[in-house]
Order: structure tokens, then C-alpha cells, then sequence
């Protein structure tokens, strides 16, 4: 029984992430999205996109790891949420921006996880939304 709760503190380790930013002009409104880009052992990447509408807004999203727990999804241990990464003005039609996380999971265990991305708009037209990534499994 100890074991399986010292899991999640294993789960993440160190954190370490890369934040990038790209924007595309264009006519048509892009979707908001987030999907999972990298799932192995060692890393879970995040990737989200969040569509312009043209007006003077900042962009940017953070993202929060999380594991499949016997209760339900939880955080990973260690730095599981990002900080705010810019996705670039509202003025392009759409911007995206990610986060890579390192893990450390324990040997011979599989674990799911997934990302949960916080989308902000600030200033013209401030909204927020959340959009969460698909799953995948590592470790084993």
C-alpha cells in the first residue's frame, strides 16, 4: 500500500520545458485545440493552438500534467503546471505554443497521462477556455 502512494511522487521528478510560438495570417478563423505531441518514459510534451480573431489580444496557454490515478486524474508530483506560455497576438488568424515535461517513471509500470491547457485571451476581447488532451501510455 505504501508504494502505490509514493506513485505519484515518483511520477515527476525534474520539469523542464521549452515554450514556442508560431502565428498564421490567413482569411478563415482557426479552432482552439490541445493534443499530446510527445509520450515516452522520459517526456510528455503538450502542444495547443488557440485561434485569432483578429483583435489586439495576447495569447497564451499553461499546461498542467496529469496521471490516471485509482481515484481519478490528479497532477503529476513535482512542478506539474507550466508557466504561461505567449501564443502571439489574436491579430493572426491562429498561434500555438507547447510545454515538454521530464519524467521519471518508476520501472515496470505503465502509467496514462494527459495534459489539461489553460487558453487565456487578454485585453480587446479577454476570455478564457480549457481543452484537454487525448491520453496515451508510458512507462512499462
Amino acid at each position: 500500500m505504501l508504494r502505490r502512494s509514493l506513485i505519484p511522487i515518483a511520477i515527476c521528478a525534474a520539469i523542464a520545458g521549452a515554450g514556442v510560438a508560431s502565428a498564421q495570417t490567413g482569411e478563415s478563423i482557426s479552432s482552439s485545440w490541445a493534443q499530446v505531441n510527445i509520450c515516452s518514459p522520459g517526456q510528455l510534451g503538450a502542444r495547443a493552438q488557440l485561434a485569432g480573431d483578429g483583435s489586439s489580444s495576447q495569447m497564451s496557454v499553461r499546461f498542467t500534467a496529469q496521471w490516471l490515478s485509482p481515484g481519478g486524474w490528479v497532477p503529476v508530483a513535482g512542478g506539474a503546471t507550466s508557466p504561461w506560455q505567449s501564443a502571439g497576438s489574436a491579430e493572426y488568424t491562429w498561434g500555438q505554443a507547447g510545454w515538454t515535461y521530464n519524467l521519471s517513471l518508476p520501472a515496470g509500470h505503465s502509467y496514462q497521462l494527459r495534459a489539461v491547457a489553460e487558453l487565456q485571451w487578454t485585453g480587446e476581447n479577454a476570455r478564457t477556455e480549457t481543452h484537454t488532451t487525448g491520453t496515451c501510455t508510458a512507462g512499462g
